[in-house]
C-alpha cells in the first residue's frame, strides 16, 4: 500500500513531456504513452501532457485518431510558448476548442522581467501560468517582484544535457526559499526522473549529481509550510538515502537532525502532516515536468515506497545510486 501522505505529496506531480529531449518521442508515440499512463495503476501521479504551441495541430490530429472512447477523455494540456503577444494571438483559437481538450497551463520560455509585465493583463483567466526564470541571485529578485501578487507562477530548470545545466543544491535551495518568502508558486523542469539525489550518467558520458523529485517536493513543503532557511532546505535537497524518510498515513517524517542547522525545523517540525502537504501542493509546489513517466514509478517501487507497479515499468528501468538502501520505513497506521 502506498502511504496516503506519499500519495498526497506526489498526486498529479508529473507533467509528461515525452515530446521533449532527451526522450524526444514523435507525437503519435507520446500521445499513445500518455493515454496508456492515464489508465495505469500510477495514474494518480500523472499531471498534464506538455506540448508546444506549434505542435497543437499535430496533437489534435493524433487525438482524433484514438478510439472514440479515449478521444472523449480528459486531456489536460500544458502549452509551451514564447512570451509574446504574437504567441498569445496564435493560442487564442485553441482556447475556444476546450470542449475537446483542456489547456490547463501555459509555460512561457525565458524572457526578461520587463517583457513579462505587459503580458500579464492579456493572459487567459483559467489556466495556470508559468514563467521560466533563471537561477541567478542578481536577476531572480526582479522576476519575483514582477510576479508577486499576480496569479502567475515560475518555472525553474533543474537539469539539461550537460553537467553545467544542473544547479547545486545550495542554488536550488536559495530559489525555493526566495519563492516561498514571496509566496509565489513554482514548478521544476528537467533532470527530475529519480526520487532521491543521486549520481547519474548523462548521454554524453559525464556524471552529475541529479536532484530527486522527492527531495524537491519535501523541500518545498518545509520552505512554504515552516519557512525553512536556505541551509535547512539545502539539507533536504541533499538527502540521498531513503532511510531518512518515513511515510505514514497522516504525515511524513524527515529524519535528518544533524543537517538541520537552526531551530526552524525542530524535532516536532520535522513532521509534515497532511494539512501542510495539501496546502503546499495545491497552492505553491505545482509539480514537475519529466520526459519519462515510467522511470519515476519504477524507481519508487524499487525503493519500496510503493508496492504496485505498472507492468511496463520493470526493474530494468531503474537506476539507483550504488550502495543506497533499497527500502524505506513505511507504515499504514
Amino acid at each position: 500500500m502506498t502511504a496516503p501522505s506519499l500519495r498526497l505529496l506526489l498526486s498529479t506531480l508529473i507533467d509528461y513531456a515525452g515530446l521533449f529531449s532527451p526522450a524526444a518521442l514523435n507525437m503519435s508515440a507520446a500521445v499513445a504513452a500518455y493515454e496508456r499512463y492515464s489508465r495505469s495503476s500510477y495514474r494518480w501521479m500523472l499531471g498534464r501532457f506538455v506540448v508546444s504551441l506549434s505542435q497543437l495541430p499535430q496533437f489534435e490530429t493524433c487525438l482524433e485518431q484514438l478510439s472514440r472512447q479515449y478521444a472523449a477523455a480528459f486531456w489536460p494540456l500544458s502549452i509551451a510558448l514564447a512570451p509574446s503577444a504574437e504567441a498569445l494571438d496564435r493560442l487564442a483559437p485553441w482556447l475556444k476548442k476546450q470542449n475537446k481538450l483542456t489547456i490547463s497551463a501555459l509555460e512561457f520560455e525565458m524572457a526578461t522581467a520587463d517583457a513579462i509585465a505587459p503580458l500579464l493583463p492579456h493572459l487567459p483567466p483559467h489556466s495556470d501560468l508559468f514563467f521560466t526564470v533563471p537561477l541567478d541571485d542578481n536577476t531572480l529578485p526582479n522576476y519575483l517582484s514582477t510576479l508577486q501578487g499576480t496569479r502567475a507562477a515560475v518555472n525553474v530548470h533543474t537539469g539539461g544535457p550537460t553537467a553545467a545545466d544542473f544547479p547545486s543544491a545550495e542554488a536550488l535551495a536559495q530559489f525555493i526559499v526566495a519563492c516561498a518568502s514571496a509566496r509565489i508558486p513554482f514548478k521544476a523542469t528537467d533532470g527530475l526522473s529519480h526520487p532521491l539525489r543521486s549520481w547519474q550518467t548523462l548521454p554524453n558520458g559525464t556524471t552529475v549529481q541529479m536532484h530527486g523529485f522527492l527531495n524537491v517536493a519535501l523541500a518545498a513543503a518545509f520552505a512554504y509550510g515552516y519557512s525553512a532557511t536556505t541551509a535547512e532546505v539545502t539539507a533536504i535537497l541533499n538527502i540521498d538515502t531513503p532511510d531518512a524518510l518515513i511515510f505514514l498515513a497522516q504525515e511524513i517524517i524527515c529524519q535528518s537532525p544533524n543537517r538541520f542547522q537552526t531551530s526552524a525545523i525542530s524535532a516536532s517540525a520535522r513532521h509534515l502532516p497532511l494539512e501542510i502537504l495539501a496546502h503546499v501542493r495545491s497552492r505553491y509546489f505545482l509539480g514537475i515536468s519529466s520526459c519519462s513517466f515510467q522511470k519515476p514509478q519504477a524507481e519508487l517501487y524499487q525503493l519500496g515506497v510503493t508496492n504496485v507497479i505498472d507492468a511496463r515499468a520493470t526493474a530494468s528501468n531503474c537506476i539507483v545510486r550504488k550502495g543506497a538502501p533499497k527500502t524505506l520505513r513505511l507504515s499504514s497506521v
